[in-house]
């Protein structure tokens, strides 16, 4: 089976108001490059583990990876090619918030060995892109998508965040479409999740940001998802939409319950059964480095059952559902030997359909009722 590999890039020019992932604002430029010298001494660690693996996808999250520029980039790469057997085929994102890189990368970037880049658009009003504390702006994302493809990168996707205050159905509409006539071939849609001890969080309880209903969230998702089928996207997860051939072989690594690596800080892995998280914190992630050690805990060993119910639960959420046969094949067990979603076929939550367990559309709202059936 071959390999998935994750980078964690935590720094960002600012920090989004909704933002709940390890992320931070670099003091300087030193620190972004000190940075990817511990990165690379984690990645000749695995190497000497793992580097007889084929790779297939490699993904740089954050954060905002694009902030380290293409230099960095490149020397991260090199590591990896070096050192791991990265087949010709390997799909390699870069996640780039618009307006946040050096005014060569996008020309540059390809040359590096990335063939995909995902876009942080959100919403193309700049007004609301300021209540979220974003650095970026429409016109920012239109320069970025437009270079992107010019240099050579033709598999782009884009982030579009629902719900937003302020926001409108006929906007997210809108955006949607600006984003299909710029040749764009992947769309991932977000509803807004609020966390505690976000500055957004704080907005909305003091009600100086209105959220929209839950009804109108609902009907707002409906309409884009619809929207996206007729122009051609295919919804191949709940929250992802892509054209033909342009699915995210990366996301469907977690969703398959695929191994893959995870160098940074934070940064979570899945190899030899075992869920895997770096140290959150950088001066313990050097010095375990310095030490010539990884900087991992296992958070956990996942049992049989542990591995179906993740495989359960990570799959029904996509177009195929969960696949009777390889479920079969994969664990020795029946599938409903195992769980009992009987009522939710009566409700009209999930289907049988061609040797597969998928969620109708009713489902696709509710999934959460589902997915707590399929913890054991």
């Amino acid at each position: 089976m071959n390999l998935g590999i994750y980078i964690h890039i935590p720094f960002c020019k600012s920090k989004c108001s909704y933002c709940d992932f390890l992320s931070f604002v670099p003091k300087s430029e030193d620190e972004k490059n000190r940075y990817v010298d511990y990165l690379i001494k984690e990645i000749g660690l695995y190497s000497k583990l793992y580097g007889k693996r084929c790779v297939d996808s490699i993904y740089f999250g954050g954060g905002t990876p694009s902030l380290i520029g293409t230099k960095n980039v490149n020397r991260i790469m090199e590591a990896i090619y070096s050192g791991f057997n990265v087949l010709d085929h390997s799909e390699n994102t870069l996640e780039i918030n618009p307006g946040t890189t050096d005014e060569h990368l996008y020309k540059e970037i390809y040359k590096t060995g990335i063939n995909r880049a995902s876009l942080g658009l959100q919403t193309s009003d700049d007004r609301i892109i300021k209540t979220l504390n974003r650095t970026s702006s429409f016109k920012d994302f239109l320069k970025a998508a437009n270079e992107l493809k010019e240099s050579g990168i033709k598999n782009i996707s884009a982030d579009l965040m629902l719900s937003l205050p302020g926001n409108t159905e006929e906007r997210e509409l809108k955006d949607a479409k600006l984003i299909s006539e710029l040749g764009i071939n992947h769309i991932s849609a977000y509803s807004l999740i609020v966390h505690e001890n976000t500055p957004i969080y704080e907005d909305i309880k003091n009600k100086k940001l209105i959220l929209p209903s839950e009804d109108e969230e609902r009907k707002s998702y409906h309409d884009l998802s619809n929207f996206l089928s007729e122009i051609g996207y295919e919804r191949y997860e709940i929250s992802n939409f892509a054209k033909s051939g342009f699915e995210s072989r990366h996301n469907k690594k977690y969703w398959n319950l695929d191994e893959y690596l995870a160098f940074g800080i934070g940064a979570s892995a899945f190899i030899e059964g075992e869920r895997r998280k770096n140290f959150s914190n950088l001066k313990y992630y050097y010095e375990a480095l310095d030490r010539k050690e990884l900087p991992y805990i296992v958070e956990y060993v996942l049992d049989l059952s542990d591995k179906m119910s993740e495989y359960s639960f990570l799959n029904i959420r996509t177009k195929d559902g969960i696949s009777l046969e390889k479920f079969n094949e994969r664990f020795n067990r029946e599938f409903f030997d195992v769980f009992n979603l009987e009522k939710h076929c009566d409700s009209g939550l999930i289907k049988i359909e061609k040797g597969h367990v998928v969620l109708t559309e009713k489902g696709m709202d509710l999934s959460n009722l589902v997915e707590i059936d399929l913890l054991l």
